[in-house]
């Protein structure tokens, strides 16, 4: 199961457009005020306008435009740098949110070792918007992934048998 897609990068690139778009309608009502201030050299208008202009900038940048930045570097770092896959039984799925690098992540553990030792698990991150079905628990699985962000998850049953046919 694929979970990025052209898709994914398309929605990214719209999602930081929309909030661009709205930080700039939010925030030039206040540059106007500050410019007519200015104009009619009334200095406290123009501080004013000054004041609530770069706070709803800031404001908006840091709640929403940056991460919908991080997650559009996210995007391209996961696909343009090396993958690797990971065999493994699916040992556990978690359910808290692990916040990283400014993005939410489930965390995936897989063990590599057949007694299934605690020393074998490995740690993968899923984006929080993304799952693995929960009937793949306790299965061997095949993890493509970029550094520890899961880009693919298949069943190691499904793969031998698209290479048999």
């Amino acid at each position: 199961m694929k979970f990025y897609s052209q898709a994914d990068f398309e929605r990214s690139g719209a999602e930081k457009k929309k909030e661009f778009m709205r930080m700039a309608l939010l925030a030039l009502p206040f540059l106007a005020a500050s410019v007519a201030g200015f104009v009619i050299r009334n200095e406290i208008i123009c501080i004013a306008g000054c004041i609530l202009f770069f706070s709803v900038i800031i404001f908006l940048y840091d709640l929403r435009l940056q991460p919908a930045l991080r997650y559009g570097r996210h995007l391209q770092e996961i696909h343009s740098g090396m993958s690797h896959q990971t065999l493994g039984a699916l040992v556990r799925l978690g359910s808290d949110s692990v916040y990283m690098g400014g993005i939410d992540f489930h965390e995936v553990i897989i063990n590599i070792y057949e007694d299934l030792a605690e020393e074998g698990e490995r740690r993968f991150l899923l984006d929080i918007n993304k799952e693995v079905p929960a009937e793949w628990m306790d299965q061997d699985v095949i993890v493509t992934s970029h550094g520890n962000f899961v880009l693919e998850v298949e069943l190691a049953a499904d793969v031998k048998k698209e290479k048999q046919a």
